[in-house]
């Protein structure tokens, strides 16, 4: 087997109170390490500041910085200019406010990777970071020249999921930077000494995945806190071998194959023997009921055929929505809220309403705008939950039917607020939490970045989505066409895509699907058209238009492929909203469809009438509901029949 080595460098050191001169001085042993011949170097946890978390209430504002920022611009032109890779802890102010405890990859091209949040928070005497830290919610793993590198942070370190995760991913090499030490004048407890459990787990991590594993920590004394240094290297059965001292700065410096890993790997047989379908209780929260029952498993994922998306129009056991109340999102709130009971309303009589609400108050809101719309709010049923925004066709799960049980099941892939484009919206991901525990089906976590919104199914076997999306970098980098198809094969019953190209202007999502084409029946699809060839969206819409012209369902038939007009420009001040009549909703016995004051309004309807006889084409006005980018199918996601 060809050997793989890599050199790689760890700098620990004792952190100053001033940022500026941990700045240089961690600068110049990066030099050193790269003279050394590193060619992957990871800094500490926090590396340029003081470890402000152990005060429980500091203000910590004046060391955050963005991304890009003076730190990284300083180490993206080191790494460009000594060719080699970077990985570059700092405290991170987001573009949307919030602060995290960020690892920053930069190549050796200088380019800045999307970054890694640290997702699991403590909060101990002294490790007070819940107060400062917002949790990432998304695993990164990282191609390097040597391999695929994997990184977390500090308390990450004692949760074997997370590196499973990574490993899982591809990941060759785990890289901890990390903050730890002992505080002064406390004893160990009675189970041990924390330097060697904190050593321990990590090294059980590489025996478990057969990855190599690197941890470098800080050293010296800070207020309360002796931070004990010790970083380390193991290969991937767990052996140390590279160890730094406990009480002194010191750049350890290491040469590691990682050609070992397949043959762990392949000898020890960990990743190749899991029984994945025997792990459901791993994604339930600690205290919540496990439902032991026959239908409630987790069907191995490498079983195929067993899971089938049906298609919209397919009946519905339930609809769920959840009531809007960020004017961040609704400049004209009041004006949503309404669109909200004229939507509830419509959908009364034909299928159960489901409502996602934050507290009683605000069911108290919602019951009053419903019966004002001349809906009956006694016949909604109402959850109060925890969640950030109302795009429910994105965060929420996605139901499937298995067709070996003809039960109702669901798939909970992540979201990340579109390529984490809104971090303080990346907490939605954990409202099919919720589901499971209200709905009590199995629920199936593939692990991958998806949005309802960017795919639709004809659900006898042919999926719509779009390059722009699916392929773009902000949502699975690390995945290839055949790959994405093959999770859509496995988790929807997908077995022919069409990939369709751009979405349309003013659509933040890069490109979803339900805005440019919809299958209506299994063989027809409805496909926006732009007649304006001055509008931005002319040639997009034309080039998705003539792709389905010769595309054909997954048994190799001709789709009927009908084109369907855009409204206007729909804009505010130079800013364009993503308006499509493709943005309606099929509901049992009703086709509810946005509409935006438009003159093509009426035509939009009276093409969908014809394509749905069926059903009652009704029209909603969308204006307002558009401005906070999305409309009528994006708020709603349907619950089929099992």
């Amino acid at each position: 087997m060809e050997n793989r080595t890599v050199r790689i460098g760890l700098i620990q050191t004792a952190v100053t109170e001033d940022p500026v001169r941990n700045l240089q001085h961690t600068r110049d042993l990066v030099i050193r390490a790269a003279g050394e011949g590193a060619t992957l170097i990871c800094l500490q946890e926090l590396f340029k500041t003081p470890y402000f978390p152990r005060f429980e209430h500091a203000d910590a504002t004046g060391y955050a910085e963005t991304i890009p920022g003076a730190t990284t611009d300083l180490f993206s032109g080191l790494a460009c200019d000594l060719g080699l890779h970077l990985v570059v802890p700092i405290y991170e102010l987001s573009g949307s406010g919030s602060y995290h405890n960020t690892a920053v990859m930069i190549d050796d091209q200088g380019t800045i990777l999307p970054p890694y949040r640290k997702i699991h928070i403590p909060f101990d005497p002294f490790f007070y970071e819940k107060n400062y830290f917002r949790p990432g919610h998304e695993y990164r793993v990282y191609p390097t020249p040597a391999g695929k590198v994997g990184v977390l942070i500090c308390y990450d370190q004692w949760f074997p999921e997370a590196a499973r995760m990574l490993a899982l991913m591809g990941a060759e090499l785990i890289l901890y930077p990390t903050a730890i030490g002992r505080i002064r004048g406390m004893k160990d407890p009675e189970e041990g000494d924390w330097r060697t459990a904190w050593e321990t787990i990590q090294r059980g991590h590489a025996i478990a995945n057969g990855v190599h594993v690197a941890a470098v920590n800080r050293t010296g004394t800070e207020g309360e806190l002796e931070f004990f240094g010790s970083s380390f290297i193991c290969d991937a059965f767990g052996n140390v071998i590279a160890r730094a001292a406990e009480d002194r700065e010191e750049v350890l410096i290491c040469d590691i194959d990682l050609s070992m890993n397949t043959r762990i790997r392949e000898g020890w047989g960990f990743l190749r023997n899991r029984r994945p379908e025997t792990y459901r209780l791993l994604g339930l929260p600690i205290g919540e009921e496990f439902i032991s029952c026959p239908s409630c498993r987790i069907i191995p994922a490498e079983v195929p055929d067993v899971l089938v998306m049906p298609a919209e129009w397919e009946e519905h056991e339930a609809v769920w929505l959840a009531w809007p109340y960020d004017q961040t999102t609704f400049p004209h709130l009041t004006d949503v809220e309404t669109t909200y009971g004229e939507i509830i309303r419509a959908l009364q009589g034909h299928e159960k309403v489901n409502l996602l609400v934050l507290n009683p108050g605000m069911e108290a809101l919602a019951r009053k705008i419903i019966s004002a719309a001349g809906g009956d709010p006694d016949r909604v049923a109402y959850h109060q939950t925890r969640y950030a925004d109302v795009w429910f066709r994105d965060y929420g799960p996605l139901f499937v039917v298995n067709n070996t049980s003809g039960s109702l099941e669901m798939v909970h892939w992540v979201f990340n607020a579109w390529g984490e484009k809104y971090p303080d919206l990346m907490e939605d991901t954990n409202v099919p939490e919720y589901l499971v525990k209200v709905l009590k089906i199995p629920q199936y976590s593939p692990g991958i970045v998806l949005e309802g919104g960017s795919v639709d199914l004809n659900g006898s076997g042919t999926v719509l989505t779009t390059e722009q999306c699916l392929l773009n970098p902000n949502r699975n980098p690390m995945l290839s066409r055949p790959e994405i198809e093959e999770y859509l094969r496995r988790y929807l019953g997908a077995r022919h895509v069409i990939w369709l190209k751009r979405g349309i202007a003013g659509d933040d999502t890069d490109g979803h699907v339900d805005d440019i084409a919809r299958f209506v029946d299994t063989r027809t699809v409805v496909c926006a058209l732009e007649e304006n060839p001055g509008d931005p969206n002319f040639e997009p819409l034309m080039e998705n238009y003539r792709i389905l012209k010769e595309a054909t369902d997954q048994d190799g038939n001709p789709l009927q492929v009908i084109p369907l007009p855009m409204p206007g420009a729909v804009m505010d001040e130079g800013m364009r909203y993503p308006a499509s009549y493709l943005n309606f909703y099929i509901g049992n016995g009703i086709v509810l469809v946005p509409v935006f004051g438009d003159p093509n309004d009426g035509l939009a309807l009276m093409v969908l009438e014809e394509l749905f006889p069926g059903r009652n084409v009704v029209g909603i006005p969308s204006r307002r509901l558009v401005e906070g980018m999305g409309a009528i199918h994006c708020i709603t996601q349907q619950q089929p029949k099992g």
